[in-house]
């Protein structure tokens, strides 16, 4: 076989030389029109933006990490993720998917011979500030997930084969920079962007998305480099940030096969996750009514379809997070609630980016006396705008649960909810992690950097061990890229679970 195939390399190196000799103009005839050499940029748009959000929010990737170390889902049968029991993850398809179809797009849209083509799909300008900004938004889920990375190096191909890991210290102001310039860069006079699926070419709302998302990252710093923090987050609002759900940056699925929402897929064929009693327990205490849009109730061995509802009698009970196989085994699923249907429904869609988060950052940077605003006005908007968020999420899929005013006013007004002013990181804390239910990188990463609320490890935990503070380099790495793999385990502290991001501080 490998005679064969040199020998046919050989003869087609040979024919092509033979046809340089031939009229110069035959390459234009034998060119197929169905196979262009250069991919629509709208195409690489929907495909990057789909590969992007595949790993942050599909279970089937280390998104299923996410959504489980900050204790939102729980496993029903092998319990190994929620019993720490597995360290390394793969980085690669962030960079060789989503993130290298943005890299692309830049390319096209800023190199002569191929802008003109790429302006097809939207201005050149335009394209690239988009592509920037989505590049921001997958380098940050990265590194917030593992720490220090390949950045600076990354997506240069032939030109960085052993790329740097830079430092998290270094690349978030690198971040929120290249957010700073690519909303300067968005010329709304001008075609917005073709196969945007998240808002369709509106360039006004990417920049309002670039701004939101910078607050999100200058927020992030606020116990490590407050000053840098503060410098962004105030930059962020001035230049405006997201003011109604109407802003929300969320990923829209169809009914039909390939582009349903991963979650019904899952639970087409697997029942292994459901709410935990963490989250189920804390909604009940607290009286919260979006307990019945956040979990089914119990008594199905599968999650019920929307014909289904509404349930007479409703119970909920969450699932024992991180106990041994066994113990979990042992529970049947009608007696644990599975993620309710607004979260799971083929089209139930994906919260990238949403209001309620920018009121609970505008909340904090009042309360740190960064800005003149009400912290604790913020913080009650905060909770109705994800309130309200969620009745629209549910009834976009059928369900027939909804919060009503009354609810979200009594809600607000209960002991366990009202504003401490004088632990605002408890009570900020604990509502936005409420609030990111189904964004488990946001979810994990707000718990990890404020504290709230007071998770506890899983019971069956190696001794000692406490919840993820990230995961750990492949071992693959350490073959590939073994210096720079080595001098960021160094940096870091090591490539275990527990060590900790630079803006995690103890």
């Amino acid at each position: 076989m490998k005679f064969t195939t040199y020998a046919s390399r050989g003869l087609l190196a040979a024919a092509l030389v033979s046809l340089g000799a031939c009229d110069q103009g035959f390459e234009e005839l034998n060119i197929d029109p169905n196979k262009p050499s250069e991919v629509p940029t709208s195409y690489l748009f929907t495909q990057g933006e789909r590969a992007l959000v595949t790993q942050v929010f599909d279970p089937l990737t280390v998104a299923e990490y996410a959504i489980h170390y900050p204790q939102y889902f729980s496993q029903t049968q092998y319990a190994d993720i929620t019993r720490y029991s597995t360290v390394e993850s793969s980085f690669y398809p962030f960079y060789t998917g989503g993130l290298a179809d943005m890299q692309e797009i830049i390319r096209l849209n800023t190199t002569e011979e191929t802008m003109d083509a790429a302006a097809a799909s939207g201005a050149n300008v335009n394209q690239v500030a988009v592509a920037r900004i989505l590049k921001v938004w997958g380098f940050h889920n990265v590194t917030d997930m593992w720490g220090d990375i390949p950045y600076s190096q990354a997506l240069l191909g032939r030109e960085a084969f052993s790329p740097v890991y830079d430092p998290q210290s270094e690349i978030y102001p690198a971040l929120i920079q290249e957010l700073t310039e690519a909303a300067a860069q968005i010329d709304e006079n001008q075609p917005g962007v073709v196969g945007d699926i998240i808002y369709g070419g509106d360039m006004a709302m990417w920049k309002l998305f670039a701004n939101s998302l910078k607050l999100r990252l200058g927020m992030r710093m606020s116990e490590v480099a407050p000053d840098m923090a503060k410098t962004a987050v105030t930059e962020a609002l001035s230049a405006g940030v997201f003011t109604s759900n109407d802003d929300n940056a969320m990923y829209t699925y169809l009914s039909a096969q390939p582009n349903v929402n991963p979650y019904y897929n899952h639970f087409l064929t697997r029942t292994d996750f459901a709410v935990t009693n963490t989250m189920v327990d804390m909604l009940k205490a607290m009286d919260d009514p979006r307990l019945a849009i956040y979990a089914d109730p119990i008594g199905v061995d599968v999650p019920r379809d929307a014909n289904e509802f509404p349930v007479a009698n409703p119970e909920y009970v969450g699932m024992i997070y991180g106990e041994t196989d066994a113990v979990s085994g042992s529970i049947r699923n009608q007696e644990v609630s599975f993620p309710g249907l607004a979260t799971r429904a083929a089209t139930a869609k994906s919260p990238i980016l949403v209001y309620s988060e920018v009121l609970f950052n505008q909340a904090e940077a009042a309360a740190r006396g960064w800005t003149g605003g009400d912290a604790e006005a913020l913080y009650e908007a905060a909770i109705r705008a994800s309130m309200e968020q969620w009745n629209t999420l549910a009834a976009e899929v059928g369900s027939p649960y909804q919060v009503t005013a009354a609810e979200i006013d009594a809600y607000i007004a209960s002991g366990d909810v009202a504003y401490d002013a004088a632990n605002f990181e408890k009570s900020i804390g604990t509502q936005k992690w409420l609030a990111l239910y189904m964004q488990g990188f946001e979810g994990w990463s707000e718990w990890r950097r404020l504290d709230y609320p007071d998770l506890k490890p899983a019971p069956a935990a190696p001794a000692g061990m406490g919840i993820p503070r990230r995961r750990g380099y492949t071992e693959t790495e350490n073959s590939l890229n073994k210096a720079n793999y080595d001098a960021a385990i160094a940096r870091m502290g090591g490539n275990g679970l527990s060590t900790r991001m630079w803006w995690d501080v103890e």
